[in-house]
């Protein structure tokens, strides 16, 4: 394991121990040992303990960070494989030799360390004429990804046997696809796992955060910074598992990531700004309107203006997901067309204009007339791909593009596209169903929490209004005296903070599950603040009715 490591770092391991773990193992060690020396005084207590936790520390990161690079290095492998595969497929059919396939595919740098990876096959081949069976297997041993090692494996057996390398990359196509689709289930599961540990820990901490609330009448405790350490205790944790959720999320964008700015994206942008100057506005009038609002709808009507961002952002979502359900109909047209005329695009773009492909239509005849200019086809792609805004679309589209100008076969490129490309969103929208259970669970989870925690303070408040004026026994804590302690107001104002970043927490899950933008989450987010701040009101209501 350590070798492959050393292989993805680029370095041997007398390099890695010269360079890097010496120098760490010789500052871990100096540091405390400066500080017993030159501070005896300071090194004293915990401060001690963390001293000698030091050189531990610095043991662990050298022998750690091998592997963290080894496992980024297979992430990205692992991610961009199937797009790997589409792409050697639409290469393939234009006969283009497999070294000249394997040096054009290390040349994009969307593949990222794939691209590096099939590069050293490529250099192998051309600069110490290797054959392309040793090349593989010398690589495959090397790799950190096991579904490349595995390709590349047969892609070495295959050579060998002589098989016609067109047909043994549209076997692969299939191959490499169902590991991606069990890749992609399996974070699908760990996801659903995951959101119940969620869930069950979120309850858990209503329960912490209540008996912050009723600790102070029983024990006379300060009651804000009981508070103040349990939101913290809180939000600490739930920060932690909405990462651990997002670290299990298949890293599968929806949204293009091209440097070309389209209208949706103006859009957007400039309503940002807009939201946050109305956030400020709305933030002043309500601190000067007194107590003429509860603190909760206060809170909740000065962060409402965000919503207009999220509102372009869903909408441009939903949109860009309709146009990536009709690429996959249109790229068969194109290809099956464009087979048919002899390869000419241009020509077979132009009937297809006339046919319905839903909102994509638009954006198929743009790409016609930026096409018929002939002044850079791969740019018209991208800005084909910018204006569907899908990342999706942009990955096959210059597949596409690409297979068509080194003499591809359009139809069958339009066959492989259109058939990986499916694949792919129904996967997708597997996990949008996901996404939208986790929804309806995180939705239910704040306004119970919500309800429970003002309910508790609504108990409290109750409390003090009854024991208020009474005479308390000697010896026993003056609920008359702590009353004027707790303030239920400022209380209901950090129960109102803990849920705002509560919503906050819980909209960034969502998004980090779906694959969307995060400029969507601004809508659950608001919704999520409202929920709390009805479900807080409707607690306050029905302990007054019950008294």
């Amino acid at each position: 394991m350590f070798k492959k490591a050393f292989d993805c770092m680029g370095i041997t391991q007398q390099q890695y121990i010269m360079k890097f773990a010496l120098p760490l193992l010789f500052m871990g060690i100096f540091f405390p040992l400066a500080m017993f020396l030159l501070v005896p005084d300071l090194v004293s207590g915990i401060f001690m303990y963390v001293l000698l936790l030091v050189p531990v520390l610095f043991i662990g990161l050298i022998i750690f960070y091998p592997i963290t690079v080894m496992e980024n290095k297979k992430s990205q492998i692992d991610l961009n494989m199937h797009y790997f595969i589409t792409h050697m497929g639409v290469l393939a059919t234009s006969n283009m030799a497999r070294k000249e396939v394997i040096h054009q595919l290390s040349t994009h740098r969307a593949y990222a360390y794939l691209a590096t990876e099939t590069g050293k096959i490529y250099s192998l081949m051309n600069d110490w004429n290797f054959s392309l069976a040793q090349a593989c297997r010398f690589i495959s041993k090397r790799t950190p990804s096991d579904i490349f090692a595995d390709f590349l494996d047969r892609l070495a057996h295959s050579s060998e046997a002589g098989e016609p390398f067109d047909q043994f990359v549209w076997t692969e196509q299939k191959v490499v696809m169902n590991d991606f689709d069990t890749m992609y289930r399996k974070s699908l599961t760990e996801i659903q796992m995951t959101k119940e540990i969620f869930v069950a820990m979120m309850t858990a901490l209503i329960f912490l955060t209540s008996m912050s609330l009723i600790m102070p009448i029983i024990t006379g405790m300060d009651p804000v910074s009981l508070m103040a350490g349990s939101i913290a205790a809180f939000l600490g944790t739930e920060a932690i598992l909405v990462n651990v959720m997002k670290s299990k999320a298949p890293r599968d964008k929806i949204w293009h990531t091209l440097r070309i700015e389209t209208e949706a994206d103006r859009v957007i942008r400039m309503s940002f700004p807009v939201s946050i100057i109305s956030i400020a506005i709305l933030s002043v009038i309500m601190f000067f309107i007194g107590e003429a609002l509860p603190v909760t709808f206060k809170i909740a009507i000065a962060l409402t203006p965000i919503a207009i961002t999220g509102y372009y952002a869903r909408k441009e979502e939903e949109l860009i997901k309709r146009k990536d359900d009709n690429f996959s109909a249109f790229v068969r047209a194109l290809g099956s067309t464009a087979g048919a005329r002899g390869g000419i695009i241009r020509d077979s773009l132009r009937n297809l204009t006339y046919h319905d492909f839903g909102p994509l239509t638009p954006d198929i005849k743009d790409l016609y007339k930026r096409l018929v200019t002939r002044i850079n086809k791969y740019m018209s792609w991208n800005y084909f791909a910018a204006g569907a805004g899908s990342n999706l679309i942009e990955r096959f589209g210059n597949i596409f593009a690409e297979g068509i100008d080194k003499g591809g076969k359009p139809e069958v490129i339009g066959e492989i596209i259109g058939d990986n490309f499916m694949h792919i969103i129904s996967l997708r929208k597997l996990r949008y169903t996901l996404a939208t259970s986790l929804v309806g669970e995180v939705y239910g989870l704040t306004g119970g929490i919500a309800f429970t925690m003002f309910l508790t303070l609504a108990i409290v408040k109750m409390l003090i209004g009854i024991f208020e004026g009474s005479e308390i026994p000697s010896g026993m804590t003056s609920i008359l005296s702590l009353g004027n302690m707790i303030d239920i107001n400022f209380l209901a104002f950090l129960l109102m903070v803990m849920m705002v970043g509560h919503s906050l927490m819980s909209a960034l899950l969502i998004r980090s599950v779906d694959g969307g933008s995060y400029f969507n989450s601004y809508i659950h987010f608001v919704g999520m603040v409202w929920l709390s701040a009805v479900s807080a009101e409707i607690s306050f209501a029905a302990m007054s009715t019950m008294l």
